[in-house]
């Protein structure tokens, strides 16, 4: 039997190819004492954790607040002026979305435009959101 690519799972198995001799090199996972397994731990490169995702990146995607927490939170933060004169040299995309959005999303690229054209720094726009989260009607 041939093995190659080896690599120790989380779970202690090793996720391999074998080379079937009808359908060539398929995946397959050798769990820990069988045939496999045992031919494959000799060459099986060690397990490596995923990277940890950074949760600052998972906080941003889930920020989500209503247009009225997002035009309190401004006005809040003495900007809602500001952003109404950015819109001004805003596409007309950013324009419609800012007029009709009933929710905004901190990620969306209208936030973005918005935020640059304001001079926000990514802080300062992760604080407006978690500021805005806190409003209610």
């Amino acid at each position: 039997m041939q093995i190659r690519n080896p690599i120790y799972t989380s779970f202690g198995g090793i996720d391999c190819e074998i080379d079937h001799p009808i359908y060539g090199w398929i995946p397959y996972t050798a769990e820990i004492g069988g045939d496999v397994f045992n031919t494959a731990k000799a060459t099986a490169k060690p397990y490596i954790a995923p990277p940890a995702i950074d949760p600052l990146i998972s906080e941003r995607a889930a920020m989500t607040v209503s247009r009225f927490q997002a035009m309190a939170a401004l006005l809040n933060a003495g900007l809602l002026s500001q952003v109404n004169v950015a819109l001004a040299d805003a596409g007309p995309l950013a324009q419609l979305a800012w007029a009709e959005a009933t929710e905004f999303r901190r990620n969306s690229p209208t936030i973005a435009g918005l935020s640059a054209g304001l001079g926000l720094t990514d802080t300062q726009v992760d604080d407006l959101f978690r500021a805005a989260a806190l409003i209610t009607a």
